[in-house]
C-alpha cells in the first residue's frame, strides 16, 4: 500500500485504527503499519509507519525517518517536523493524514511503474522517466477520450524498441493481473498506399481479405499496447488511418466474421511509434547555431520534483520535437495528434558495458547456463567501441563466448548460479557459492 491509499484507509476506518493503536498502547508498545511506498519527492522510497499514545497524545512516527525534497507545502512543512510527530488526539492526526494523502504529488505507482522500466533499458534514464510519466497519466484517467500516443526517436540501438517491450509487462505489474498485451507491427512493410487494409481489414474480394487486420486485436483485449517501428517509412496514406484513431480514440474497421464493419474503441489503448530521424532541434542549418533541446528532468532529478514540474518540462521538449517531425516529411496532419515526442540519447561507455553484460547473460541462458554475474573488467573489454549499436555486437559475443559456453554444459544441471571472470583470451564460469 502507498500514503495515499493509507492516509485515505485512516479517514474511513479512524474508528477502526484508533481500536488497534489504543489496545496496543494498554500493552505498552506501539502499533505498526507494514512499509508504505512514499509520495515521489520522499527518501527512502519507503518506510515504516508506527503509532504511539502517551495518555490523550497520540505519536506518529517514520521508520527509518523521512525526508521530503518535492515542491508541495504540506509535504515539506509535515516531513521537515522531524520522524516523529505529536497530536492532542487522535482526531487531529487522522485530519493531518487525511490532508496529506490528498496533496500527495504522486502515488507510488509512478515510481513503480519508474523502477520496473529503468531495469529494463539502461542509459536512458530521462527518456524512460518521461514515458513512464505518460503512461501513469493516462492509466489514471477514469475516462480517457483518445489513446496515449508516443513517439521514441533516436539513433538505432539506443533502446527505444525495448522500452517498447518491456510497457506492457511494466503496466500488467503495477495493474497486478495480466491486463495489456503487445501487438508489434513493423511499418517498413507498409510502403504501398493499399498496405493500409492490412490495419483495417481488406473488402471483399480484395487481396488480405482473409487475414486478420491488425487493429482487430482491441476486440480481444481493450488494453492493447500496439508497437510500431519505424513511423517514418510508412506510406502517407497508411497514417491517414491513425488520424481517427489517435484524435477520437474510434476507427471503422471490418469485422473478422464478415457481418461488414463495426467501430472499434481504441481508448484504453497505448500505441508506440518508433524513428531514427533525430527530432531533437539540435542540427545545424547552415550557419545558425543549433539550439539546445529544453531539459528533460533526469533519473536523479525526478524525487525532486512533482509530476506538474515534470509536465511543464515534458511540454517544452515536446514542442521542439513536434515542430521537427512536421519538418521530416512525416504526414503533417497527424504531428498534432500524438500524446508526446520522447527523444532517445546516444549510450555512453558506462550503459554499453551494462548492455554488454546483460547481453552476454542472455546469450548463456541459451545454453542453460545461469549466469548472474559477468567481471566488470571483462564485460568492458567485450564491449566494442565503434560499434553501430549494441545489437550489432551480439554476433561477435556469440563468436568469442559459445566455445566457453559449450565447455561449461555440464554446469547447466540444477541451474547453479554462475560467475564469468578472467580475460578475454582466458575466461572462465565458476560458481557463485565458490
Amino acid at each position: 500500500m502507498n500514503f495515499s491509499q493509507f492516509c485515505a484507509c485512516v479517514s474511513s476506518g479512524s474508528a477502526q485504527l484508533k481500536r488497534r493503536v489504543d489496545a496496543c498502547a494498554g500493552l505498552g508498545r506501539s502499533y505498526e503499519f507494514s512499509p508504505c511506498e512514499m509520495p515521489l519527492g520522499c527518501r527512502p522510497g519507503r518506510t515504516g509507519l508506527g503509532f504511539w499514545r502517551e495518555g490523550g497524545d497520540y505519536l506518529l512516527y517514520f521508520r527509518p525517518a523521512v525526508s521530503y525534497a518535492g515542491d508541495d507545502p504540506r509535504l515539506r512543512r509535515f516531513f521537515t517536523q522531524g520522524s516523529v510527530q505529536r497530536f492532542s488526539g487522535f482526531q487531529p492526526m487522522a485530519d493531518c493524514l487525511q490532508a496529506l494523502g490528498a496533496s500527495s504529488p504522486a502515488p507510488a505507482s509512478f515510481q513503480t511503474l519508474n523502477q520496473y522500466l529503468q531495469a529494463r533499458v539502461m542509459g536512458q534514464e530521462r527518456a524512460v522517466m518521461a514515458a513512464a510519466f505518460k503512461l501513469w497519466a493516462h492509466a489514471c484517467k477514469r475516462e480517457p477520450l483518445r489513446p496515449l500516443s508516443l513517439i521514441f526517436y533516436g539513433p538505432t540501438g539506443v533502446g527505444k524498441s525495448e522500452l517498447g517491450k518491456a510497457i506492457a509487462p511494466a503496466l500488467n505489474h503495477c495493474a497486478g493481473k495480466e491486463r495489456y498485451r503487445l501487438v508489434w507491427t513493423e511499418l517498413n512493410t507498409f510502403t504501398q498506399p493499399h498496405s493500409a487494409y492490412r490495419l483495417t481489414g481488406a473488402p471483399p474480394g480484395y487481396v488480405g481479405y482473409d487475414d486478420p487486420p491488425v487493429l482487430e486485436a482491441v476486440r480481444r483485449c481493450p488494453h492493447t499496447v500496439f508497437m510500431f517501428d519505424e513511423l517514418d517509412k510508412a506510406h502517407p496514406e497508411v497514417l491517414k488511418i491513425f488520424m481517427s484513431i489517435l484524435d477520437e480514440g474510434r476507427c471503422t474497421a471490418r469485422q473478422e466474421d464478415a457481418q461488414g464493419s463495426r467501430e472499434l474503441d481504441f481508448r484504453r489503448c497505448v500505441f508506440l511509434f518508433t524513428t531514427n530521424t533525430d527530432l531533437s532541434g539540435t542540427q545545424r542549418l547552415g550557419f545558425v547555431p543549433a539550439q539546445p533541446p529544453p531539459p528533460v528532468p533526469r533519473q536523479e532529478d525526478g524525487p525532486a520534483g512533482s509530476p506538474a514540474a515534470l509536465a511543464r518540462q515534458l511540454f517544452q521538449a515536446d514542442e521542439t520535437a513536434r515542430r521537427a517531425l512536421a519538418r521530416s516529411g512525416v504526414l503533417r496532419e497527424i504531428t498534432g495528434r500524438f500524446s508526446g515526442l520522447i527523444g532517445f540519447q546516444p549510450l555512453d561507455q558506462a550503459a554499453r558495458v551494462s548492455i554488454t553484460a546483460k547481453q552476454i547473460a542472455a546469450l548463456a541462458r541459451e545454453y542453460g547456463l545461469n549466469l548472474v554475474q559477468v567481471a566488470p573488467a571483462l564485460a568492458r573489454a567485450l564491449t566494442p567501441g565503434e560499434a553501430p549499436s549494441p545489437r550489432s555486437a551480439v554476433p561477435m559475443l556469440e563468436g568469442t563466448l559459445s566455445p566457453v559456453f559449450l565447455a561449461h554444459a555440464a554446469l547447466a544441471r540444477g541451474q547453479t548460479p554462475l560467475r564469468l571472470s578472467g580475460t578475454v583470451a582466458h575466461m572462465s564460469l565458476t560458481s557463485v557459492q565458490e
